[in-house]
C-alpha cells in the first residue's frame, strides 16, 4: 500500500490546489456574478466575498486579515457593498459561487475520489487551531453544501485558506512585510516584482527584491512547516490517498476548464 509523509504531501498538494482555485478566482463568470450583485469590479467582489466572513467590521480589520491587499483597495471594496446586502451576505454568495464552480469542474470526477478529497481534507482542516487565522476560521464555520462536488470545492478552498493563514504568519516571522513578500515572490512573471505590486494597487518606489529574497524563501519553508502537523493527523496511507486524489481532481478540473 502506498504511503506518504505529511511534509511530502504538503509539498505536493498546494501547487494543484492553488492552480485550481486561481481558475475560479480569475474566471470571467466570477467577476460577472459580483458585478451583477452591484460591485464595480470582480476584485471588489473577491475582497468582500473572502473577508465578509468577518462580518461588517471596519475596513482596516478586513485589510489586516487579507494582509496582501493595499488598505485603500480594501476600503473601496468594503464601502461598496450593494444596497440590501451585508458583508456576510456577500461571503455567502462567494461560497455559493465556489460550490457552483465545483459542480461544473468536477462533473466527470468519480464520487470516490471527491469523497477522499472532502473527508480527508476536512480532517486536516479541523486539526488546525482557530488561532491560525481569522479568515480561515471564518470560512471553516460556514455550512458545507450537501452536494459532494460542491463540498469538495469548498474543502479545497478551505485548504487554500489554511495555507494562506500560515503564510501570513511565516512572512511576518521572517521579518517581511506583505509588500516585501509580493516583490520577492518566488513565482514566475508576472506574479512577482514591482510590476505585480503595482497591478495589485501598491505605489512605488519599491525596495530591491534581492534584499529580501532569502527571507522570502525562508518564509515558504516556514509556511510548510507550520501546516505539516495538521496533515500529520492522517496516517501515511491516508496521506498517499489524499495526495493522489487532490492531484487528480485539481488537474482534471483544470484540463476540463
Amino acid at each position: 500500500m502506498p504511503t506518504a509523509t505529511a511534509a511530502d504531501t504538503v509539498d505536493r498538494v498546494f501547487a494543484p490546489i492553488q492552480h485550481y482555485t486561481r481558475g475560479f478566482l480569475i474566471a470571467k463568470s466570477t467577476d460577472a456574478y459580483g458585478m451583477a450583485l452591484g460591485f464595480a469590479s470582480g476584485s471588489q467582489f473577491w475582497v468582500v466575498g473572502r473577508a465578509g466572513v468577518l462580518g461588517s467590521c471596519p475596513a482596516e480589520v478586513a485589510a489586516a486579515a487579507i494582509a496582501f491587499e493595499p488598505l485603500d483597495a480594501v476600503h473601496r471594496a468594503w464601502t461598496a457593498v450593494p444596497v440590501g446586502l451585508t458583508h456576510y451576505d456577500v461571503a455567502l454568495h462567494y461560497r455559493d459561487r465556489i460550490a457552483a464552480w465545483g459542480e461544473q469542474a468536477f462533473d466527470r470526477t468519480s464520487p470516490d475520489t471527491l469523497d477522499i478529497v472532502d473527508e480527508l481534507g476536512r480532517r486536516i482542516i479541523d486539526a488546525a487551531p482557530a488561532a491560525l487565522g481569522a479568515l480561515f476560521t471564518g470560512w471553516r464555520r460556514l455550512a458545507a453544501p450537501t452536494s459532494l462536488p460542491s463540498r469538495a470545492a469548498l474543502t479545497i478552498h478551505l485548504l487554500r485558506e489554511l495555507r494562506g493563514a500560515a503564510h501570513i504568519a511565516a512572512i511576518l516571522a521572517c521579518g517581511l512585510t506583505p509588500l516585501d513578500a509580493i516583490l520577492a515572490a518566488p513565482h514566475p512573471p508576472p506574479r512577482t516584482g514591482a510590476a505585480y505590486a503595482e497591478r495589485m494597487g501598491y505605489r512605488g518606489p519599491f525596495r530591491d527584491p534581492a534584499e529580501v529574497r532569502q527571507q522570502r524563501l525562508d518564509a515558504e519553508r516556514l509556511t510548510a512547516a507550520i501546516i505539516v502537523p495538521y496533515f500529520a493527523t492522517l496516517a501515511p496511507a491516508e496521506l498517499a490517498r489524499f495526495c493522489a486524489a487532490v492531484e487528480h481532481t485539481c488537474t482534471a478540473a483544470m484540463l476540463q476548464g
